[in-house]
C-alpha cells in the first residue's frame, strides 16, 4: 500500500484513510466555498461522506 495526497488523487478513485482499516471512501467533487473534496462512504447506503483537505495523506493500491 502507498500514500499519495488526495487532490493527486483522480475522481471516482478508492482510498483508505489509515493503513489498517476496511473503511473504503471515494473521491468525489472539489468544493471551491470550503476548499475541500467530498469524500463518499463506500459502505454508507446513504450518501453520507466526509469534506477533506487537497493536502491530506490517503493510501491506495490495496485490493477492494
Amino acid at each position: 500500500m502507498q500514500t499519495i495526497q488526495l487532490k493527486d488523487l483522480p475522481k471516482g478513485e478508492f482510498f483508505k484513510r489509515k493503513e489498517f482499516t476496511d473503511k473504503v471512501y471515494q473521491r468525489s467533487e472539489y468544493y471551491r466555498d470550503t476548499k475541500k473534496y467530498q469524500c463518499d462512504s463506500c459502505d454508507d447506503m446513504w450518501g453520507n461522506g466526509i469534506q477533506l483537505k487537497g493536502t491530506t495523506l490517503v493510501y491506495i493500491g490495496f485490493d477492494y
